[in-house]
């Protein structure tokens, strides 16, 4: 295995953890923080002073946000697997769109410059 191959493997393969590992911690932060609030919401509720005797007299009308909220807590956490699988789309756009944005002109004239360059190095050797 040569020097480059074996450096850029090494690369690839710590990067790759330290990626998934960010992603880990992020998803597990996601859901404590999601945890914690339903929790506070809870206790919130308990101890809210309107209804504190009796609790049919709880108001019963949710605010529009409040409701959205509510909503979106009932919708499933993303898995990792999603998590990634959305990166991963993001980059691949990016890359699309670079290539796409991309003339060839231009890249025939980075490539024939490149030429150029290995040309005159390898003459003056």
């Amino acid at each position: 295995m040569g020097f480059f191959t074996g450096f850029f493997g090494g690369f690839v393969f710590t990067t790759s953890v330290l990626y998934i590992t960010v992603q880990v911690h992020r998803s597990t932060r996601i859901s404590q923080r999601k945890a914690i609030h339903a929790q506070v919401e809870q206790i919130d509720w308990l101890t809210s002073s309107a209804g504190a005797y009796d609790r049919r007299f709880l108001p019963e009308d949710l605010t529009r946000q409040r409701r959205e909220e509510l909503e979106a807590q009932n919708q499933p956490e993303p898995t990792l697997k999603e998590i990634l699988k959305h990166e991963w789309n993001k980059e691949v756009e990016v890359l699309t769109r670079k290539a796409h944005e991309t003339t060839w002109e231009d890249v025939r004239d980075t490539a024939a410059e490149g030429w150029k360059a290995a040309a005159r190095a390898v003459k003056r050797e």
